[in-house]
């Protein structure tokens, strides 16, 4: 059957025909890709369909090639009777890397996230920025710049925490515990002035709240070592949250030193005398 294949008189214009399906095969896939690129605009549900239609393409082409071979049919259907444990094996891999393409294709339908989105892996605890998806997985990308590669069906079965599902605006806790005999009133001023004047602050207030402060300081707790006050740090996007709030500490710091206004440190001091 083999010799029949690879001795007939017309095996090589056969390989030209392969070939040439192979080509176009090609072809049309990078055409499809690029029209399907330049409508994306980077979109989730675009690139799952981009990856759909690369598969369908090769599909479609390898059969067409497989197609010219002579006898092809009677050989392929030879090696799935005698090849039995290795069928059920592919059987088995398909089946995941199937529950990995349906699951690629519900979190298109439904959007937890986009390209480009920061997000948190509840049960997985995992942290980063979605890079990439493709039909069997997607890639996040970690503050430390590295790449971890989650099967599709694990994002569609985990709670996922999006920082940018509704809008990109973020908002951190700013804590400061000054000492009992430090001036509140004016520790609080402090606090409100350092954050406001920040240049990546956003201010929140709506057109009917323009004449609530800028930014509210509240009394969140008074503990046996101090004043426990608070602010909310908003910025218009999480990826510069972080750096805003380590400057608004540093000058915060220098401010309230330079007002005499002494930070609780947790430390009590034992009573003087006998």
């Amino acid at each position: 059957m083999f010799e029949t294949i690879f001795t007939s008189p017309q095996t090589q214009f056969v390989l030209v025909r392969v070939l040439f399906i192979f080509m176009v095969t090609i072809a049309v896939a990078k055409v499809a890709s690029s029209i399907v690129i330049k409508k994306s605009g980077g979109r989730l549900h675009f690139l799952i369909i981009r990856k759909l239609v690369l598969v369908m393409i090769y599909i479609v082409g390898t059969v067409f090639a497989l197609d010219q071979i002579p006898d092809f049919d009677n050989v392929f259907a030879t090696i799935l009777t005698g090849s039995g444990i290795a069928a059920l094996g592919v059987s088995l891999a398909a089946q995941q890397s199937l529950s990995n393409i349906i699951s690629g294709v519900a979190i298109s339908a439904s959007k937890p996230f986009e390209v480009g989105d920061r997000i948190r892996l509840v049960n997985g605890n995992i942290t980063g920025n979605v890079e990439d998806i493709t039909l069997r997985h997607t890639v996040v990308r970690t503050f430390m710049n590295s790449r971890i590669i989650i099967p599709n069906s694990a994002m569609n079965t985990d709670m996922i925490e999006n920082s940018n599902i509704v809008e990109e605006r973020a908002s951190n806790f700013l804590d400061v515990t000054i000492t009992y005999d430090s001036d509140m009133e004016k520790a609080m001023e402090i606090m409100a002035e350092v954050v406001g004047s920040h240049p990546n602050y956003v201010d929140t207030r709506g057109p009917d709240d323009m004449a609530e402060p800028l930014v509210p300081i509240y009394v969140r707790g008074l503990s046996i070592y101090g004043a426990e006050l608070r602010a909310f740090v908003w910025t218009a996007s999480i990826s510069n949250n972080f750096v805003t709030c380590s400057e608004v500490r540093h000058k915060l710091k220098i401010a309230l030193d330079s007002a005499g206004i002494k930070f609780a440190t947790g430390f009590v001091a034992p009573p003087q005398g006998g």
